[in-house]
């Protein structure tokens, strides 16, 4: 059966290559081909929340067929947000938890649950849900715009598009035509960052290219465990186990580009090496240890749009991606790998004077992966000086997974109503398939409302140690129930609120301390507030607030202690309650254009309190989970940009985040850590 699939493979990439190359119908097709895409942006006005996720086609983010959000580049460059992290922690729903390697992302409550996109291809990892490009490591100089879906997207985007879609779009030569440098330092950590962007619009094609680099020492924290692995069988013994060291320098190289041949034919790739030390620290051992991660990715990919009539068109869409990780815990190195072939061709129809529009395609996914990181044990309880026999048990494993997708979304307007319905079935080889679907309606009965009500599903693959463990093969579902009503009166105001409801079952969890969890239920439920206001032509108000809650059982964890290879207190059973991350987020910012060479931006951000539950061995034989609270907190950030300085082009941007240097601490992986001090950074940019 593998053989026939790779046979099919081949069969459909040979195709789709056959259909990136193809020439187009005629250009009078083309030129209607093209118009169906814009009637559908519908009343934007301008172009600036259009999106294409919802629907795998351009329309409003308004009239989209999801909750949807879009952050243009004129955005998040006033507001100084130099990484993705910054941009969702504005977005309502959304929690970016500070890690120690990371930002870790919660939407709606449930973490690592976000499908990230760069030009429609997958960000994220199989091996490990908690690998995520939302810092450094993902540049946003060459970016457009971010497109946001808020709620389930399995039925266009396959598994894992489970609470939301980010995607994050590249400019491309019809967007920036010219050449366009900039310079960064920032403090503490002597922050120093350069890139460069190239755009040209030939008419007939377009190109864009852009490099970056950043690096600096992004955590100082110092760590004591510098050794434990050592040469032999057992660790280092406890007299040349300990000192004193610091992470070090942060490095960050990215290039990105893509060549456009009118709207036939696209090449896109992107290949990014990063590497980022930090330091862990065990709230019930009180050590610290020295980690590492670096990550080079890379993918490339082609897409051709084929006009079949004035209605109708074909899309085919190929990628690969590989992935490689290296990571360093404290001085033991292990190296992974992820590489995915994939394959789509989509059918786009409209009907009906265009108040029919219907999606559908078929997809192919191969992921290979190999030497996945699996940890069985709890690292703290080895570095302490009373272990002088045992090691950490870590495994490696290899895997395949084969994906065959069959999808299709259908679209009606009824007036102002517009309905629509999406299925997708999946075609698993090691877990049973399953269908996803998605329908609702949106209804406008005058420009200064919209109503939507959205129900829909998605679900969520086995990570690695699922797989490796055989614990439950079947896949983790979502059931959300989305009413969504935007008021804009005027121009001058807009204000929408969605309430949500996600049901989750058969979720399981990863547990640092006690591995998987037992498969379990969770409902949550909350409510998104957001309303912009723009009292004068030179200044614009936002608000944003977001209250959740869960209800459902406590986490089971079957954990086995162990005090030497041949003792063991036997299979204990520990509980804790579910980590919905921050129940209360709450954002206000201000712009301020006072005139066309100025622009001033601040925002205040407030985080609810959250728990760390951590593991107590104190009594070997009766472990059990101890709870540490983390106060909620504000912050503040300011940003001040000074456009076209002594020469047309040139601008300087002054920005400072958490202003009034507020210390307070956030829960880590093993313990409690402070979060983000108070930083400034000066950029310098020049276009021609």
């Amino acid at each position: 059966m593998p053989n026939l699939r790779r046979h099919i493979l081949r069969i459909l990439f040979f195709a789709g290559i056959a259909a990136v190359l193809a020439p187009p119908v005629d250009a009078a097709a083309s030129a209607t081909a093209s118009a169906m895409d814009d009637t559908i942006l519908m009343f934007v006005g301008e172009d600036l929340d259009v999106l294409t996720i919802a629907s795998r086609r351009e329309e409003s983010a308004s009239r989209a067929p999801a909750v949807a959000k879009v952050v243009t580049r004129k955005e998040f460059r006033e507001r100084g947000q130099d990484t993705l992290s910054k941009i969702l922690e504005t977005v309502p729903g959304f929690y970016m938890a500070e890690r120690e390697r990371g930002t870790r992302p919660y939407l709606r409550g449930i973490p690592d649950s976000t499908l990230f996109l760069y030009d429609t291809v997958p960000l994220t990892s199989d091996a490990t849900k908690s690998l995520n490009s939302l810092d450094y490591d993902l540049s946003l100089a060459p970016i457009k715009r971010i497109e946001i879906i808020r709620g389930p997207g399995s039925v266009l985007w396959g598994p894992d598009a489970f609470a939301g879609i980010v995607n994050v779009v590249p400019l491309t030569g019809k967007d920036f035509d010219g050449v366009e440098v900039g310079a960064l330092y920032g403090l503490p950590g002597d922050q120093a960052g350069a890139y460069a962007n190239l755009g040209h619009n030939a008419g007939v094609w377009d190109g864009f290219f852009s490099l970056s680099a950043r690096y600096g020492e992004e955590d100082d924290t110092t760590f004591d465990v510098l050794r434990l692995w050592g040469d032999g069988p057992f660790p280092v013994p406890p007299s040349r186990r300990y000192g004193e060291d610091q992470p070090g320098t942060s490095r960050y190289l990215e290039a990105s580009g893509n060549i456009n041949i009118g709207d036939v034919l696209s090449l896109s790739g992107r290949l990014a090496d990063n590497h980022k030390p930090y330091t862990m620290n065990s709230m019930e051992k009180g050590l610290s240890w020295g980690e590492s991660l670096d990550d080079p990715v890379s993918f490339i990919k082609a897409e051709s749009k084929i006009d079949i009539d004035r209605t109708s068109l074909l899309r085919a869409t190929l990628y690969r991606t590989w992935l490689d990780t290296e990571t360093r815990i404290i001085d033991q190195e292990y190296e992974s790998r992820e590489k995915t072939a994939f394959a789509e061709v989509i059918y786009d129809r409209a009907m009906a004077a265009g108040k029919d529009l219907f999606t559908g395609g078929v997809s192919y996914r191969e992921k290979r992966i190999e030497d996945a990181l699996i940890w069985k044990g709890y690292l703290p309880r080895f570095l302490g000086p009373d272990n002088l026999t045992l090691l950490p048990v870590v495994e490696q494993e290899d895997y395949t997974a084969y994906l065959w997708s069959l999808f299709g979304q259908y679209n009606h307007r009824f007036g102002s109503l517009d309905v629509w319905l999406g299925l997708r079935y999946d075609f698993h080889d090691d877990y049973k398939n399953h269908l996803s679907y998605n329908t609702g309606a949106s209804m406008a009965p005058s420009e200064e409302w919209i109503f939507k009500l959205i129900l829909g599903n998605a679900y969520r693959t086995p990570f690695a140690k699922q797989l490796q463990e055989g614990a439950n093969l079947d896949l983790e579902q979502i059931t959300s129930v989305n009413l969504q009503v935007a008021w804009a009166p005027a121009k001058r105001f807009h204000a929408n609120v969605c309430g949500f409801l996600n049901k989750i079952d058969n979720h399981i969890l990863e547990d640092p301390y006690a591995g998987l969890s037992e498969p379990n239920r969770q409902d949550i439920y909350g409510v998104e507030l957001e309303a912009r206001y723009t009292p004068h032509p030179t200044l614009d108000l936002y608000a944003s607030l977001t209250l959740m809650e869960n209800s459902g059982p406590d986490e089971t964890f079957l954990y086995e202690p162990f005090f030497t290879p041949q003792e063991s207190t036997g299979i204990i059973e520990l509980d804790y309650p579910y980590d919905i991350g921050a129940k209360t987020l709450f954002n206000l910012t201000g712009t301020w254009r006072p005139t066309d060479r100025l622009t001033a931006f601040a925002r205040a951000g407030y985080v609810s309190g959250r728990d760390l539950v951590y593991l107590d061995e104190t009594d070997p034989t009766q472990p059990r989970f101890n709870t540490v609270s983390a106060s909620g907190f504000w912050t503040l950030d300011l940003n001040l940009t000074l456009h076209d300085l002594y020469w047309p082009g040139l601008d300087l941007e002054l920005s400072v985040e958490n202003a009034t240097d507020n210390h307070y601490l956030t829960p880590g992986t093993y313990g409690l850590m402070e979060g983000a001090p108070a930083a400034a950074q000066i950029t310098l940019r020049k276009a021609w």
